[in-house]
């Protein structure tokens, strides 16, 4: 996990200064701060980059924000603000001047009765959490605030889920401290108010006990002994009652606890009430004893049910009028203590005559196996002792999304692709499928879709460019065309393409066209001369071409009627036919047309008998 950067010294949005960490978790880190428009000091919770680069995260951390801003109890942290700075996302709640019950337990044992007094006033505060539908999901001292005054706080609502809504987290995976955890979280199943409880009884239970019932380091085995083992007895100091009350919240099955947090603090608020009514009838038999009436004054402060006050410092509490604890042997027995009553022991038979050097070896060989055994399953238990996790969803999101979920969790993942209609890089399956349970460092087959199937592209070249649009506007493809000279070619014909026809293209691709341009006359040669012999060759493309000439009269003729002016031929240079022959007539521009399509000709004009002057032009159409 890397490690987050320490924001000490900076002000949020120029408004909450954070001046040092008080406390960290999975998710968030905690400062101390003030509020410079308020003027107050606060506490603020900045959440880790990391989980703010994921958008369920940060949604899961504007609701945590919401359900604290939901539930107003004097034992639940309130909270002032919620937003994102340039440093990230964070809240602001009030901050607690005190400890955590963490802390309070590491300095030293509590009393049973003190134990009982912060159980209760956590019992109530959840009772509100309850009865506004919301689960904490992770009761646990560090969570549980013990201010200067002695009032109990709960704080970091981050793991809470709605009781009418979906148990899972945003990674799918259970929630939740594995040493506090109840049997169904343990399973992955719906947590209802009776998961809190369960929660409140193993903190009472440290608090009686000095650690908690189970206290394994591998989160496999704390889930396997919240499942199927009872808790270790109490301690015998333990008054009766409140054993009763651990006994009850710790029900393997939820049905058989606490309903809710309410109900809890009924118990050791009833618990607390009649330990100290019996404390008062103890004190009004001896002093009736003495012939004394017990003190008013006395009767009052015996009343009173319990309250946790400060010695003086800020870390130091106790239970108004509790008398120091005294070792078991040293103090009487109590009924309500729930002692046995003494047994006789039963008569001891008479010493058998045995061998002792050869029981001493027939044990020593036995607590050898014994010890062979226990070496073996403790080495199976290691080796099977990788910790499981839920497999997210990961379907349905982008690769580097679903990377970093699994990640998170410890998990490996391996991407393949194939053809889907999801947008290109989407998260279409996985294997395992979300929820199944996986050990650690695992890996997670997440296949991406690399977009639709591609399409094959049709021939259309001699199609008109409007049927071409049509015929590839069906199977998803689009067009582009140029148009271009093409001799021969009808006007609006495609006469060539690219890619070629066969080559696949994914959807939506463009396939170029060369489309052929409306025909028009385009010149090639022009030749003129005056009393001499002019040839040239020219290359016609098209399947029509002509020649325009003019000619201006100006010598004599031979007879009356008959002139001998400039000649033209034409001939075919590849087959050496001559394809027209003709004579140029006196007058303006005149033009002769021939169809006898693309191919190399040449052109000679030829001078008359006179001095006229001549001019040619040849033109092909296409």
């Amino acid at each position: 996990m890397p490690i987050a950067p320490d924001l000490s010294g900076r002000a949020l949005d120029d408004r909450y200064e954070l001046h040092a960490v008080i406390g960290e978790g999975a998710f968030g880190r905690v400062y101390s701060g003030w509020d410079r428009r308020l003027e107050r000091v606060v506490a603020i919770k900045m959440i880790k980059p990391w989980w703010a680069e994921d958008p369920d995260w940060a949604a899961n951390f504007d609701r945590e924000a919401r359900l604290l801003a939901r539930i107003s109890h004097p034992g639940i942290v309130q909270i002032f603000d919620v937003g994102k700075a340039d440093e990230g996302l964070y809240y602001v709640s009030e901050l607690i001047d005190g400890e955590s019950l963490a802390a309070r337990l590491k300095r030293g044992p509590v009393s049973p009765w003190e134990a009982a007094a912060i159980a209760e006033q956590l019992c109530n505060a959840l009772a509100q959490a309850h009865a506004e539908r919301v689960i904490h999901r992770d009761v646990k001292p560090a969570n549980i605030l013990i201010s200067s005054d002695g009032r109990v706080k709960v704080g970091d609502f981050g793991v809470a889920r709605l009781a009418e809504g979906s148990t899972d987290g945003a990674s799918a995976t259970i929630v939740g401290t594995p040493r506090y955890m109840s049997p169904e979280q343990a399973r992955g199943r719906r947590a209802t108010p009776a998961t809190d409880v369960y929660s409140v009884g193993i903190v009472l239970y440290e608090m009686l006990a000095g650690r908690p019932p189970f206290d394994e380091h591998s989160a496999v085995e704390l889930a396997l002994r919240h499942l199927h083992d009872r808790p270790p007895k109490l301690p015998s100091r333990t008054p009766g009652r409140l054993d009763e009350i651990v006994a009850r919240a710790l029900a393997k099955e939820p049905r058989k606890r606490y309903a809710d947090g309410a109900a809890m603090a009924d118990a050791l608020s009833t618990a607390l009430a009649s330990r100290t009514g019996a404390r008062r009838t103890r004190a009004g038999r001896a002093l009736a004893l003495r012939g004394r009436k017990p003190s008013p004054r006395r009767d009052f402060a015996a009343a009173r049910p319990p309250a946790l006050v400060t010695t003086g410092g800020p870390t130091t509490s106790k239970v108004d009028e509790e008398p120091p604890e005294r070792p078991p042997e040293a103090r009487p027995r109590r009924r309500d203590d729930h002692d046995e009553p003494t047994r006789r022991a039963p008569k001891l038979h008479p010493r058998r005559n045995l061998n002792p050097s050869a029981r001493r070896r027939s044990i020593a060989a036995l607590t050898a196996a014994f010890l062979v055994l226990g070496a073996l399953i403790t080495a199976a238990l290691v080796i099977g002792s990788t910790a499981h996790v839920k497999v997210p969803k990961l379907i349905g999101i982008s690769r580097s999304r679903a990377q970093g979920r699994a990640s998170r969790l410890g998990l490996q993942t391996e991407f393949r692709s194939r053809h889907n209609s999801a947008p290109k890089g989407t998260t279409i399956a996985q294997r395992p499928r979300p929820r199944a349970t996986v050990s650690e460092n695992s890996t997670v087959h997440v296949w991406l879709s690399s977009g639709p199937p591609p399409v094959k592209v049709p021939e259309l070249a001699g199609e008109q460019l409007s049927d071409a649009r049509s015929e590839l506007s069906s199977v998803g493809l689009q067009a582009r065309a140029t148009v271009i000279a093409a001799p021969g070619v009808p006007a609006g014909e495609v006469t060539s393409q690219s890619p070629a026809p066969g080559s696949k293209l994914a959807p939506s691709k463009r396939v170029s066209l060369n489309v052929a341009e409306v025909p028009e006359w385009r010149a090639l040669t022009s030749l003129s001369g005056s009393g001499q012999s002019t040839s040239a060759q020219f290359r016609v493309r098209g399947t029509r071409w002509r020649i325009v000439y003019t000619m201006g009269f100006q010598g004599t003729c031979t007879f009356i009627f008959f002139c001998s002016g400039p000649h033209a031929e034409v001939d075919n240079v590849r087959s050496g036919s001559t394809v027209d022959s003709f004579g140029l007539s006196d007058g303006g521009r005149q033009t002769r047309t021939f169809d006898a399509g693309a191919g190399v000709y040449d052109l000679t004009v030829s001078p008359g008998d006179d001095t006229a002057r001549w001019q040619v032009w040849v033109e092909d159409y296409y």
